[in-house]
This record gives C-alpha cells, sequence and structure tokens, in this order.
C-alpha cells in the first residue's frame, strides 16, 4: 500500500556528495542568469518567480523549480508558499536535509499553516520518523481540524507501527471530510483485514472499486479478504478482474494460486504460480508454493527443482529444505531425505517438524536409537506427537 503522492515518492540512493554537487549546481546556474540577463531578473516579481517555479515543479523541473523559488525568497523573505514549494523540490531530487528545513521555516513564518505540518509529516514518515510524522499531523489538526489530509496522513503513519484501530479513526474521520478519497477506503480496508474484520474490508474494497473500477489492487485485495471468509468463487473473479486490467500483475496470479491450492485444485494453482514467476523471475514464495502444488500431484523431482532454485538464493531456508527432504521421502530417498530434514535442524534447531521427520525416516531405516533421540528432541519441544511416539517405541 503507497501513500497518495502528496509529495513526489522519495528515491533512496542520494549521497551526501551528491547533494553538495546539486546544490553547488544551483548555485552557479543563479550567478549564470545574473551575469546573463540581470534586467529580466531584476524586473520580476515574487509572485512571478513563485508561479514559474510552480509551473516548473508540477511539469517535472525540480531543478530548475528550485532556482525560481530560491530567486521568489531572495526577492520576499517571508514568503511561506515560496519555501513550502522549495521543500517539496529538494525533496524531488533527494535532499531532504534541506526540504526538512524549508518546512521548518515555512511553519515558523506561519504555524498555523496544515500544508507545511502535513507534508513534513509525509517527509518524515518515508523517513521513518513515524511518530515525529504523527505529531507533525496533530498540529496540522489543531491549525485545521478540517484538513482532511492531516488525518489521511497520521492514519497511515499509525498504520505503519501497528496502531490500525487509531488508523481506522483517522481513515473515517478522512472520508466524513472528504467522502470521494479512494485512498482512505483502501487505507481503512487493509487496517480492518489485517484485524480480521474482513467483511468490513471487504466493503470498503467494493467502494473503491465503485469509485474506481480500473483500481487492480482493490480487486487483488478484495480478492484476499474473500478468500479469508471462504468465498473462493468471489475471490477467484477478483483476481480475473485484476489480470484483465493489468495482465502483468505477479501478485495476482499469486493469490488467484494461493485460493485455488486452497480449493485442492493444485493442477491450476501450479499453473498460476508458474504465470507469476514469468512475470517475476525472483518470486521464491511463487516457486516455494508451486512447489507444494506438485507435491500434491506426487510430481516430487518437479517440486525438488522449485526448492533448488529457492536453496541456490537462500541457503538457509530452513523450511525448504524440509519440503525438499518429505519429496526426497517419497521418492524413496530416505538418506537425502534425512539429509535435508538435518540440515534444517542446523539451522533452526527449535523447528519441531524437522525433528518429527527425521525421526520418521531414521525408524524407516531401523535407526532405532537416532528416531527416539529425534522423538525425545520433539517432545521437549512441546510436540505431542512426538510425545506419542516416543512413548510407544522408545520405552
Amino acid at each position: 500500500m503507497s501513500l497518495p503522492v502528496l509529495l513526489p515518492t522519495i528515491k533512496s540512493g542520494y549521497c551526501y556528495l551528491c547533494k553538495k554537487i546539486k546544490m553547488k549546481r544551483i548555485t552557479l546556474l543563479l550567478g549564470l542568469l545574473f551575469l546573463l540577463n540581470p534586467y529580466r531578473i531584476f524586473s520580476q516579481t515574487a509572485e512571478d518567480f513563485y508561479a514559474a517555479g510552480v509551473e516548473k515543479y508540477n511539469n517535472g523541473l525540480y531543478v530548475d523549480a528550485l532556482l525560481d523559488f530560491t530567486q521568489a525568497i531572495k526577492e520576499k523573505s517571508s514568503y511561506t508558499d515560496a519555501y513550502i514549494y522549495r521543500a517539496m523540490s529538494f525533496n524531488a531530487i533527494g535532499n531532504y536535509a534541506e526540504a526538512l528545513d524549508d518546512y521548518t521555516t515555512a511553519i515558523e513564518l506561519d504555524p498555523g499553516n496544515a500544508d507545511a505540518y502535513t507534508n513534513r509529516a509525509v517527509l518524515k514518515s518515508n523517513l521513518g520518523q513515524n511518530k515525529e510524522a504523527i505529531e507533525d499531523c496533530q498540529k496540522a489538526i489543531a491549525a485545521d481540524s478540517g484538513f482532511f489530509r492531516a488525518y489521511f496522513v497520521r492514519g497511515y503513519c499509525r498504520y505503519l507501527i501497528r496502531d490500525y484501530k487509531n488508523a481506522i479513526s483517522d481513515y473515517t474521520q478522512t472520508i466524513i471530510l472528504q467522502p470521494t478519497y479512494v485512498n482512505a477506503f483502501y487505507n481503512r480496508g487493509m487496517a480492518y483485514s489485517i484485524l480480521a474484520s474482513y467483511k468490513t474490508a471487504c466493503e470498503d474494497f467494493s467502494k473503491v472499486i465503485e469509485m474506481s473500477p480500473k483500481d487492480y489492487r482493490a480487486y487483488v485485495s478484495r480478492g484476499m479478504v474473500n478468500g479469508k471468509l471462504k468465498k473462493f468463487p468471489e475471490a477467484l473473479s477478483d483476481y480475473d478482474s485484476a489480470i484483465a486490467i493489468k495482465p502483468d500483475h505477479a501478485n495476482a496470479y499469486y493469490n488467484k494460486a494461493y485460493t485455488q491450492f486452497e480449493m485442492k485444485d493444485f493442477a491450476n494453482a501450479e499453473k498460476n504460480y508458474s504465470n507469476a514467476i514469468k512475470i517475476k523471475g525472483d518470486y521464491y514464495d511463487a516457486y516455494y508454493n508451486r512447489g507444494l502444488s506438485r507435491y500434491e500431484q506426487k510430481k516430487y523431482e518437479e517440486a525438488i527443482s522449485d526448492y533448488n532454485v529457492i536453496l541456490d538464493k537462500k541457503p538457509n531456508d530452513f523450511e525448504t529444505y524440509l519440503n525438499r527432504g518429505l519429496c526426497k521421502n517419497q521418492q524413496g530417498n530416505i538418506a537425502g531425505a534425512i539429509e535435508d530434514f538435518s540440515k534444517a535442524i542446523e539451522i533452526e534447531p527449535t523447528y519441531v517438524k524437522a525433528y518429527i521427520n527425521r525421526a520418521i525416516s531414521n525408524q524407516t531405516l531401523d535407526r532405532h536409537d537416532e528416531a527416539c533421540a529425534d522423538w525425545k528432541k520433539a517432545m521437549e519441544l512441546g510436540s505431542k506427537t512426538a510425545e506419542t511416539n516416543y512413548d510407544q517405541h522408545c520405552k
């Protein structure tokens, strides 16, 4: 789930040196403008520079916009809106410290500016400072109790810190103030879903679809909650709608396959996990679940191939070792199965399923002592199944 575009999305990968280089470029360009056309610059007002900057910002020309907002501020040092837009421009090119400084200056100039507080909150949230962002939203609401964006952003921040009930409250207030704000319905639906209020979540996602019929993410999310409600035909229909809108959406195929697996339609589940993998080659959860689908169809060698792909990239995935061991066991490769169960235990020493399956495999090979040691360990880890088998075979 993504925060609506209150500011351009913050991009990672900007280093301190890059920031300094960009600032130098701005300074040099400003100097060149003065040298080349001094009369035009001095004949323009702060408002002229501001209007030009807004136009450039809206066209994605962020560095050029910075020049105009800087000149507007030079002409009029108390120009609050110019500071806000310059902050947005700094944010767009990754100069976050400068953006924060400009928002702070705007707030100092106009302590009742809800926009400045809310935009600074968005930036802080994107920098992982959600508690501080919430404080800014509260100041924005204190300044303007009808400012719906402040409630929405506070709800988003609360969602991120897992305060789902208060997030829902904020999204609800957003909807009261702005009944057609589709992202508030979507985010509230996500929060309801996490709290297992699936019916209510479904209603919110349906509202999103009603207002925005091409919103594929709403179909996927409604499909997921329909799945939780065991409404499998409705879930499949939602995933098909998402795929029709966005055919390259790997998650739609993945979730469709997951539903088909729950319906024990393992062949079609395998097919749709494969579709997800075609779109996203490193979709390791899809490989894992396709392996399970193949296992259920007794396609043990193909399932092992899926698990090998995962283990090649994620060699400490103990659950995948267990599943590969189960496939080997079904093939009659008991020694190979024991090797995989042992590897799972080596990575995760408290993994009860690995001890139980290794015990069964050791019993198959008449390794009584080894089997009893595994039953005992699994019993110590709380397994009633292991306790029963230990009592039957090891006493």
